[in-house]
């Protein structure tokens, strides 16, 4: 959740660093540019051929965010070719790319957080349009960490700032009367990773402002390994073992496998009652519960992978048929702030929201009404008996005012 995030789209007339356009323009759009536009006819267009690139594919969320993009490209008149995963070989990932750049006319990137200086200077050759997914694609060899590419999601370290207050507004919901002083409070992190890691320092900063008491603070780091649920696991559980007076826990997972790694360790300490454990991200919970499994993992802010990949999708579909380009597709979302190293790309930003198991359904049904889809046929299309409206929720949020 990754952790964890959204009505035409379109190109530009002339090409960019990250991609060029089609010599011709037949059918260019004028409105709702980098989102879907049921009034415009794609079939008018090339079919346009999209792969989805991911370095490492770690969990379901991967294969849920494939099954998204699949929907867009069903209603867009693209060829999607599905998820190709280099199973954490950057190596192979780089030297496929020029190849992968010629069979496809955009590409769709969930690369290491760490590379993405290098798929820019990959793309740049090719000509051929790119968007990242999940990470922010930044060059983070550089001060500043300037965008190499348009972002759609989500602001790490206020990620992580929500937690501090969220995991403790919510914990009297589970644990009725047991003073806050009594709680642990744990993240689980991946400090090599900075989109990552930044949500840690977000949640940190913010409760030592708050007056938390910092003895009962504690990280575990995933970075011994990697950030999959059994080393989350192991790491919650080193961290666990070596605090056995604290019964009562609140844990932030930064994405989907640490939660499931965190709630594994207090099943196995005797702690999954009197613990609380929240992830961004929220897929791999909705399959859990799916699958009638209630544990220490009770909650998740969470949106629906539909609507993530909506402007993600669309946006490179715009550079693909001419009507914007890396440096011009939502330029209201352009904060001023940021290191211009690359060029001045825009940081739209998303809105999440939190998902319990009495409301999961409901949440991941409206995205099926809201797109147009029925990827889950078995959640009831009615809440509280009216029927699921598409406005129900909100795809979007305001500019921040330091964007301006």
């Amino acid at each position: 959740m990754v952790l964890v995030f959204v009505a035409a789209c379109g190109g530009s007339d002339s090409g960019s660093d990250s991609g060029s356009a089609p010599a011709e323009r037949t059918n260019p759009q004028t409105t709702s540019i980098g989102m879907y536009n049921p009034d415009y006819d794609y079939s008018l267009n090339q079919r346009y051929k999209v792969t989805y690139v991911v370095s490492n594919n770690t969990s379901g969320l991967y294969t849920a965010s494939s099954g998204a993009f699949a929907h867009w490209a069903s209603l867009m008149n693209v060829e999607y070719n599905g998820m190709l995963d280099f199973g954490g070989d950057d190596d192979a990932l780089f030297s496929q790319l020029p190849q992968l750049a010629r069979d496809n006319d955009g590409l769709l990137f969930d690369a290491d957080a760490n590379t993405y200086d290098r798929v820019y200077e990959i793309m740049k050759g090719t000509g051929t349009p790119w968007h990242a997914f999940m990470g922010a694609p930044r060059d983070y060899s550089i001060d500043g960490n300037p965008l190499v590419s348009p972002y759609v999601g989500f602001e790490q370290y206020d990620v992580g700032a929500f937690f501090a207050n969220y995991m403790r507004e919510k914990a009297p919901d589970f644990f009725p009367g047991v003073p806050m002083s009594e709680f642990g409070f744990m993240v689980v992190d991946f400090s090599v990773a900075p989109p990552l890691h930044q949500r840690m320092e977000g949640c940190r900063d913010t409760l030592a402002a708050s007056g938390w008491n910092m003895d009962r603070f504690f990280v575990a780091d995933t970075a011994i390994a990697f950030f999959d649920a059994d080393t989350s696991r192991d790491v919650v559980s080193a961290v666990l073992a070596m605090n056995p007076d604290i019964k009562y826990w609140l844990i932030f997972a930064e994405i989907d496998d640490m939660a499931q790694g965190a709630a594994a360790a207090l099943d196995l300490a005797g702690l999954g009652d009197t613990s609380f454990v929240s992830a961004f991200g929220g897929t791999a919970l909705q399959m859990q519960w799916d699958a009638g499994r209630q544990d220490a993992w009770r909650s998740a802010q969470y949106l629906p992978q539909t609507i993530f990949v909506e402007p993600i999708f669309c946006s490179l579909y715009a550079f693909m048929n001419g009507d914007a380009t890396p440096e011009t597709i939502f330029p209201e979302w352009k904060n001023k702030n940021e290191n211009q190293h690359y060029g001045h790309f825009s940081t739209r930003l998303l809105p999440w929201y939190e998902i319990l198991f009495e409301n999961y359904q409901y949440m991941i049904r409206w995205s099926d009404v809201y797109a147009g889809s029925n990827l889950y046929p078995n959640y009831p299309l009615e809440i509280n008996g009216r029927p699921i409206a598409r406005d129900d929720f909100s795809t979007t949020v305001p500019i921040p005012a330091h964007f301006r």
